[in-house]
């Protein structure tokens, strides 16, 4: 069983021996699955079965939840004798262990965004950790944290049917900073049980470190997808929570954006990346890491600099909330 993705041209081949990981993994990256590929980049390789012996090493890494080790060039990330991940990164190859379904699903999910962060970012691609909507000619990208609410929000703002999604938490930003789509999955911590999100199929996802949360695919909703958005206006919108009182959207100067921009775009705090987790930890992976920050920086200054910047406090009426994002987008349109 096998699966081709194409993130930009950069093809991963994805095969498994366990079918319910590959149509979760289907699912999860709908909008970037094709049929077949002339040239593949890089293969992730999924098995369901016991993790291999480790060959005798040294431990480069010890972290909560793993071991990390290195012999040439690969890279041993040992989950506990729970699952096993193989990095080679002379042959571009992943391979992943588990009898743990679950663990299994997770470890490759983070393994193809891994490599995903990087590629992109080879092509001037760069993730924002955002909720990014369309309406008309206008994109808003708003900056919250992990649980700040992005898929709450995008569910009012669904309401409206002009809005278009441009990605539930990652659209992409290049070097010239215009704004690209990436639709992937919405996530939640409760299923939605009204309003446009309610009537999708749901799903949960279990995280070894983190409570699980309901996804469900965006294949669900094809007909609220932006098509394209590089050449819209954006709405760039900083998110802060407030404890009590009415929400504020206000306009800011650019600069007031840096601290946003290097949190949610430069650092990618909230991305699920897990690039770090594969290094050796010495000085090639730090220029490795400059390298991936600067292309970032570039990236994130020319969104700002092309883009009318917002901070938003944020408060508990959510409708309201959405209503203040709508008419912004409405009055810039």
């Amino acid at each position: 069983m096998q699966l081709y993705l194409n993130f930009h041209d950069h093809i991963i081949l994805v095969t498994s021996n366990e079918e319910a990981t590959l149509t979760k993994l289907r699912e999860e990256f709908h909008f970037f699955v094709q049929e077949e590929a002339q040239s593949v980049q890089t293969t992730v390789e999924i098995f369901r079965e016991t993790p291999p012996e480790l060959p005798s090493m040294v431990a480069v890494k010890i972290l909560e939840t793993c071991s990390i080790y290195r012999i040439g060039p690969r890279r041993y990330i040992d989950y506990r004798g729970q699952a096993l991940t193989i990095w080679d990164k002379q042959e571009e190859s992943i391979r992943i262990y588990s009898l743990d379904l679950e663990r299994l699903y997770e470890i490759a999910f983070l393994a193809i965004h891994s490599i995903l962060g990087q590629e992109l970012d080879k092509k001037g691609l760069c993730r924002v950790h955002a909720l990014g909507v369309s309406l008309g000619k206008i994109n808003a990208l708003v900056m919250l944290p992990s649980k700040g609410g992005k898929s709450t929000l995008l569910t009012h703002l669904l309401e409206n049917p002009e809005i278009k999604i441009i990605s539930d938490d990652m659209p992409l930003v290049d070097i010239a900073g215009n704004v690209h789509v990436f639709p992937s999955k919405i996530s939640v911590d409760v299923k939605p049980e009204d309003g446009p999100l309610s009537k999708l199929a749901w799903t949960e996802f279990v995280r070894t470190q983190f409570p699980p949360k309901w996804t469900a695919g965006l294949s669900q909703l094809k007909n609220r997808i932006e098509p394209q958005a590089p050449k819209h206006q954006t709405l760039l919108i900083a998110g802060h929570r407030l404890s009590h009182g009415q929400s504020i959207l206000t306009p800011v100067p650019k600069w007031k954006m840096i601290a946003p921009m290097f949190e949610h775009m430069i650092t990618g705090v909230g991305l699920p990346q897990i690039i770090e987790m594969f290094l050796n930890f010495n000085f090639t992976d730090i220029l490795k890491l400059f390298y991936h920050g600067l292309i970032r920086a570039i990236c994130a200054f020319q969104l700002v600099r092309k883009s009318k910047c917002y901070h938003f406090y944020i408060g508990p009426d959510r409708a309201y909330n959405a209503q203040l994002i709508l008419d912004q987008m409405y009055e810039q349109g």
